[in-house]
């Protein structure tokens, strides 16, 4: 499953969705030139196993996100005949932040020893478990201030969830997105068909719902009489492969005024072939990203940019090395990895 969207009447309600949409659309013509910056902590929870990742094949996750949230994925040009022209570019960027609530220098990843990274029946365990017992700081990580990304071995039967904006959340740490460790990034334990949970994840933490509607069920004929709340996706009811032709709703939208195909290379979708957001979910989630009602848009302030050490200035905070080798003979070959960050 490409994501599960955890259910709350309180954030899935439409009074909150609606105010997002009143509230901000309007604004959006003269914001659309503003790049909103994102500071990003990835907090791994492992037992050590596998699913304690390299740092490199989280910088690879969100390498990808970036390229899908800016269009610079090349495969966008190849989308279905009906849908050339109309990948669009969110101009969200996404960066590692380089300190803690506290202050303290890091390089955007937590670790946390603890064997809940395999029990996933509670994220809030989870994340509890994160707030006491990781490697940089032991405290809550403020959901207004980071996009908060647990990273497990166990996630209660999804790859991947997230919470939609929402006042109650807002604050809070579990205002983030929970993913398996081989939906990670496109090396190491994951994949390039796994590479794009992250894209359709964080459209969910920016008020996506699916293509199909808001809930987590595709395939279902009566999807046809929902909707995702965006003007230019058709209506469809998901499919979970990659069917370019899939046609499933002869109801499509006013926008089109006629049946068209399902965009099913939407990231939205559970297709597996996904490359593309519609300028109106670009729309949706800007009017989110500016939004107070969920927190997002305290997240690109200078002032929280300053504090989580992404605004740029790039500061020395570790200098050190590994080698594979502590002693060595005359003649021997000796591996040296840097370490340093920031």
């Amino acid at each position: 499953k490409m994501a599960l969207l955890q259910e709350n009447p309180d954030y899935q309600a439409q009074s909150i969705l609606d105010a997002l949409e009143m509230e901000n659309l309007s604004k959006l013509p003269q914001e659309k030139a503003t790049v909103y910056k994102i500071p990003v902590v990835f907090h791994v929870l492992h037992n050590n196993g596998i699913e304690n990742i390299s740092d490199e094949q989280i910088f690879d996750a969100l390498a990808i996100l970036n390229r899908d949230y800016r269009l610079q994925n090349q495969d966008a040009n190849n989308v279905h005949a009906e849908f050339q022209g109309m990948p669009a570019d969110i101009e969200v960027e996404f960066l590692l932040a380089t300190k803690a609530p506290n202050g303290q220098c890091f390089k955007g990843i937590t670790r946390t020893l603890s064997p809940l990274s395999y029990d996933g029946s509670d994220g809030g365990n989870q994340v509890d478990a994160i707030i006491a017992g990781n490697d940089v700081y032991n405290g809550v990580w403020p959901g207004n201030k980071y996009l908060n990304v647990f990273v497990c071995g166990d996630i209660g039967g999804a790859a991947g969830y997230t919470t939609k904006p929402s006042g109650w959340s807002a604050t809070q740490m579990t205002n983030g997105i929970w993913v398996l460790h081989d939906y990670v990034g496109s090396i190491g334990t994951s994949s390039v068909g796994s590479s794009r949970t992250m894209t359709h994840e964080v459209g969910h933490w920016l008020n996506l719902d699916h293509t199909w509607g808001p809930n987590n069920n595709p395939g279902n004929t009566s999807s046809c009489s929902t909707d995702d709340g965006v003007n230019d996706t058709p209506d469809c009811i998901g499919v979970t492969s990659c069917s370019l032709n899939s046609n499933t709703c002869s109801n499509d939208n006013t926008y089109w005024g006629f049946n068209i195909k399902d965009n099913v290379e939407n990231y939205m979708d559970y297709s597996y072939c996904s490359k593309m957001f519609t300028q109106g979910q670009v729309d949706r989630m800007r009017a989110a990203i500016i939004s107070s009602i969920g927190g997002r848009n305290n997240l690109w302030q200078p002032a929280n940019l300053a504090a989580t050490g992404t605004n740029g200035n790039v500061y020395l905070c570790r200098a050190d090395f590994s080698a594979d080798k502590s002693v060595v003979c005359i003649g021997d070959n000796v591996t040296f990895h840097d370490d340093s960050y920031n």
